[in-house]
């Protein structure tokens, strides 16, 4: 594991930077009220540049920083420092920094510099603006906790905190989600960690970053791959079975999920290929006269890895939908134009929350 000194990380922040800028820019420390530089943060560094005056960059350097420590970064740079230094550049430098405390910074107003090339870089006057992309895995990985988002337990975990509003308390989570308790509270400490869930004294959830808990899963979800798919072409194309199947009383029991659901709610464009969740392939596959297919697909039957896929569903038009917590997992996790669509489900439940969330935890316990 590398460690750098303070004054080792400060001094290699800063020579990075200075070679970052063009060369009529000055990088030097600042000397605030003739009382030398400032013993808030960890430098006050000044930039100036001849023609257009110079600014202020308070500079915070840590060995390591997690999402949860950028809350408390905000809660201590927050009031007094701030408004001494008049609105100073915030630039936050570590030897890595992961893509989620990146985004966290970046929300917050702050830019950041990390040693493998990550860079967010921006202050008015002089006016300068920089952005790099460097390493999204840490080169030096240390021993902490992260969010373990993967497998079928966590995704069911992921979806009863998506799908419900807080508060809600452990045991809860565990009794609707089929899991046990001490499972639970490991993936909640790593998620509390990672700022994607905020906790009271006890324990309790008191606050989800639902769209950041669905981005974070999906990463590690592909919905071809964690499920058992079969793909093939349907004879009377995929927008004639689905408009069969939605008269049909006969049809075989279903869960519609990707483009076919996700048009229902943000349409990107007219559906094409129907993916359904089945119990029965086979009868699906007759009912359909679906003829089986490696390339070309409109049809994807899907054998789900996990029951609760299939519950907290949504009725449309007297058919079964999946939810949307796993409408947005299935299509970011999809291929073609589905992560598109995805993000599109995603940008209309962030405005219209009030109208899909539940007030109570839904049950995949049974």
């Amino acid at each position: 594991m590398l460690m750098y000194s303070d004054s080792a990380l400060l001094a290699r922040a800063r020579t990075q930077l200075a070679e970052l800028l063009p060369e009529n820019f000055e990088l030097g420390d600042a000397v605030l009220d003739n009382q030398g530089p400032f013993d808030g943060p960890d430098a006050v560094w000044q930039l100036g540049e001849q023609n257009a005056g110079y600014g202020l960059i308070l500079v915070e350097a840590k060995q390591s920083l997690t999402p949860r420590d950028v809350s408390r970064l905000r809660e201590r740079l927050s009031g007094p420092v701030i408004r001494l230094m008049r609105g100073p550049t915030v630039l936050v430098v570590a030897p890595w920094l992961s893509p989620r405390t990146r985004t966290l910074l970046d929300e917050s107003g702050y830019s950041y510099m990390d040693f493998t090339g990550n860079v967010r870089f921006r202050i008015d006057r002089p006016a300068v603006y920089l952005r790099l992309q460097g390493a999204d895995r840490d080169p030096n990985p240390r021993p902490r906790p992260q969010a373990r988002l993967q497998g079928p337990k966590a995704r069911r975990l992921v979806r009863l905190l998506v799908e419900a509003t807080p508060p809600y308390r452990l045991k809860s989570l565990a009794e609707a989600g089929s899991l046990t308790p001490g499972y639970v509270s490991k993936v909640l400490s790593s998620l509390d960690e990672q700022a994607l869930v905020e906790r009271d004294p006890r324990g309790m959830v008191e606050h989800v970053d639902w769209p950041g808990l669905l981005l974070s899963t999906a990463e590690s979800y592909d919905m071809l791959r964690n499920n058992h798919a079969s793909t093939f072409i349907a004879q009377e194309g995929a927008r004639a079975l689905y408009a069969r199947m939605l008269v049909d009383v006969h049809r075989p029991d279903v869960v519609v999920t990707g483009s076919f659901a996700a048009s229902d709610i943000a349409k990107v464009a007219a559906p094409t290929q129907l993916v359904l969740y089945v119990s029965d392939p086979d009868l699906m596959r007759q009912f359909g006269r679906l003829l089986p297919t490696d390339r070309g697909a409109d049809v994807v039957l899907l054998r789900s890895e996990d029951t609760a896929q299939v519950k907290a569903t949504r009725t449309v038009d007297g058919l079964r939908h999946v939810g949307l917590s796993q409408l947005v997992l299935d299509c970011l996790g999809g291929n073609g134009r589905l992560p598109e669509e995805g993000q599109a489900v995603l940008d209309w439940m962030r405005a219209h929350e009030d109208e899909w969330r539940l007030p109570e935890l839904p049950r995949f316990d049974r």
